[in-house]
């Protein structure tokens, strides 16, 4: 940081700004141990034509931590190798955001570049060579290319799945075909193949999650009007939280798994959400997967597992209560929070002192005779 006179004020650490409109911020070169790293970097890349993800995996085998202390993650790899700073330019305008609007990416065109700002890290021919390099790594083809070799997979696979796809020589990225036509679905449809897994779930997400949505509200109107308790809508549709807080009450859609055989017993299995909760709601389906069937309510202390199994048999372990409605369902979380603000604090136990004999100590002496 300088002042007017262009006189050093010191080095701003992390995340500190200047405070005076006098002032002005200057980018200097970090570290010798730090510009080495980035010059290997460019090295490996360009010299050895190293991915990003096995750059990133040897500077963490060789224990080198980033500037944040923390393990290489390829995609910073990846910036690095963009970032036109190593070559002492800045530049800005790359991204924009409207009032109320996503932040979205301005074309090279609108990009304000200030060359020579900083000295230069790396060799202009080869930072414009790692250009090269990771600009021919990404080919695009027309979407009839793509649904072209989709379709030369299908003939020589017999099926098509994600993994075949990932797997393919030549052929895009299951990312890819989702972006260009909206689903790996849509993709298979426009080539004539129907996989053999039954998607109708992702027709109908929709649907369930505007009903999440309409009973978390109805829940927050009950709490609302009734305890007086305000909890709101989270971004997901599918929660309740107080303002700045996580998560207190999540709502989840069950499916009901296929059964083996007509003897076997209904099973749900739950998929809980990763934030913990005070309370879990889950909506069992019927056989069908079309209708809500009943209500199950999950104390958040069974939660912390990658699933849960919620046949009828396996309520009373997770120590969860089932109704039918959603009047009892509103009911029963209601009488939940009126018991937990009600519930008397707990006294604060002191240790016992011992009252002090108000006769004197007595020693015991041995007399020799």
């Amino acid at each position: 940081m300088i002042d007017e006179q262009q006189r050093s004020k010191g080095r701003l650490a992390k995340g500190e700004y200047k405070a005076l409109k006098t002032d002005r911020v200057r980018l200097r070169l970090g570290s010798d141990e730090e510009i080495a790293a980035v010059r290997w970097i460019f090295q490996q890349s360009v010299v050895e034509r190293k991915t990003d993800v096995e750059i990133a995996r040897q500077l963490n085998r060789a224990n080198i931590a980033n500037h944040h202390g923390r393990p290489w993650p390829y995609i910073m790899v990846h910036s690095i190798l963009r970032n036109e700073n190593y070559i002492g330019n800045l530049v800005y305008n790359r991204t924009s955001r409207r009032l109320g609007q996503a932040q979205v990416n301005n074309p090279h065109h609108l990009w304000i570049r200030s060359p020579g700002v900083v000295a230069p890290a790396i060799d202009q021919d080869l930072f414009a060579r790692a250009q090269k390099i990771m600009a021919e790594r990404y080919i695009s083809i027309p979407e009839d290319q793509m649904l072209r070799r989709l379709r030369l997979t299908l003939g020589r696979k017999g099926k098509l799945t994600t993994r075949i796809i990932k797997n393919a020589p030549g052929l895009p990225s299951v990312a890819c075909y989702i972006k260009h036509f909206g689903s790996l679905r849509k993709a298979y449809a426009l080539i004539g193949y129907q996989g053999s897994r039954d998607c109708e779930w992702f027709d109908v997400r929709d649907h369930w999650s505007e009903l999440l949505s309409k009973l978390a509200g109805q829940v927050a109107e009950a709490l609302r009007t009734d305890l007086g308790i305000l909890l709101n809508l989270t971004d997901d549709g599918a929660g309740l939280a107080r303002h700045g807080n996580s998560k207190i009450i999540s709502f989840q859609v069950v499916r009901r798994m296929a059964q083996r055989t007509p003897n076997h017993v209904a099973l749900w299995r739950a998929h809980p959400r990763k934030e913990r909760t005070k309370l879990c709601v889950f909506l069992r389906l019927k056989e069908a997967n079309k209708v809500v069937q009943d209500y199950v309510l999950l104390p958040a202390a069974d939660t912390a597992k990658p699933y849960l199994t919620l046949s009828d048999g396996a309520l009373a372990r997770h120590k969860a209560v089932r109704v039918d409605t959603e009047n009892e369902l509103i009911r029963n979380i209601k009488a939940r929070f009126t018991s937990s603000s009600h519930a008397a604090p707990a006294k604060p136990t002191r240790p016992n002192k011992r009252k002090k004999s108000s006769r004197p100590k007595t020693r015991n002496v041995r007399v020799r005779h």
